[in-house]
């Protein structure tokens, strides 16, 4: 933007230097312009080049540029081109006429320097009220994950009195979507462009390392491999939400010897989707569990973002389960 073009060049409030080079810019554009106009029409339009110039020039570097480039072009006009020519003699009318077109000139600065003043004024308000407002939201943020991981661990509470293994599974599960939940902001804008979107490959192996010491037995290994992509906040959160299911399932079902591997996997396609794919080697897919309240919450999510889900037998072994998620590029999109 041009008004910042000052702050670029000086790093800070305009200084002389800077208003100097400014208004050397200003006077050579206006000289430029004369010369051109005098292979023409040698002597007419004395002082048309001489406003854009010092409006150009308090635009940039404010108003001690616009009346350093007033000053010399209106002596350059005067010694230069109004009769008698190289003099500084001049009869009445042509210097009551220099005296007009000064005081417009330096009218004309005044006005624009204002503008500028006022311009930087009202971004500076608006720079604040952003500001703030960041700072509200991280702190709603911050509440919010509190609470979130206040009732997971509420629930976990509540599951570790609980001598039925179904109820207690159950609750954790329920815990860990919160936890998943909380997660999100935890990552929400801490190392994106801004407080609306959250780095997927950092949320996704936040879900891992939980999973990997919360749920897993010992002797199960999880490994990630994600690239650095950068999604929605909401698309983060029912991402997170299928990834927190898929992995709690084998956690839960798949090792019953507690040994084995898990990997998960995260890659944009050619076509600017996501890939996410979880595959373990452990005692293979179930049907008869697909019909369980986690299968219809990761079902219901991969609707509301468009997805393909896919849970089948593995692919690498001869045993296992792989759990694929294509998310369509529409979904990343901020809304």
């Amino acid at each position: 933007m041009i008004l910042e073009l000052p702050h670029r060049l000086a790093g800070r409030k305009p200084d002389l230097a800077t208003d100097v080079v400014v208004a050397t810019a200003g006077v050579g554009l206006a000289v430029a312009g004369r010369l051109i106009v005098d292979i023409f029409a040698p002597g007419v339009l004395a002082y048309s080049f001489v406003f854009p110039a010092v409006i150009f020039s308090c635009l940039i570097a404010g108003l001690r540029s616009g009346l350093l480039v007033t000053v010399i072009c209106q002596l350059l006009i005067w010694y230069f081109v109004i009769p008698p020519q190289r003099d500084f003699a001049i009869d009445f009318p042509h210097g009551v006429g220099l005296a007009v077109a000064t005081g417009s000139l330096l009218l004309t600065a005044w006005v624009v320097a204002g503008f500028r003043a006022a311009a930087f004024r009202l971004r500076e308000e608006q720079q604040r009220h952003v500001e703030l407002l960041s700072l509200a939201l991280r702190e709603v943020d911050h509440r919010t994950r509190n609470n979130f991981q206040i009732a997971a661990s509420l629930l976990l509470s509540r599951a570790a009195g609980q001598e039925n293994p179904e109820l207690r599974g159950e609750l954790q599960a329920a815990a860990g979507r919160l936890q998943s939940l909380a997660s999100v902001y935890s990552n929400l804008a801490l190392s994106s462009t801004n407080l609306s979107t959250v780095m997927l490959h950092e949320h996704l192996r936040d879900i891992c390392e939980r999973i990997r010491d919360g749920m897993l037995p010992a002797g199960v290994t999880l490994s990630v491999d994600a690239d650095p992509i950068e999604v929605p906040a909401q698309t983060a959160v029912s991402i997170a939400l299928i990834v927190n299911e898929c992995l709690t399932n084998a956690a839960k079902h798949a090792f019953p010897e507690g040994v084995g591997a898990v990997a998960v996997w995260l890659r944009p396609d050619a076509e600017g989707n996501i890939l996410i794919t979880i595959e373990d080697d452990g005692a293979g897919h179930n049907p008869d569990r697909s019909h369980g309240t986690g299968s219809k919450l990761m079902d219901m999510l991969a609707r509301s973002l468009g997805a393909e889900l896919q849970i089948s037998s593995g692919t690498t072994i001869d045993r296992g389960t792989r759990c694929e998620l294509k998310v369509p590029r529409a979904s990343l999109t901020h809304g």
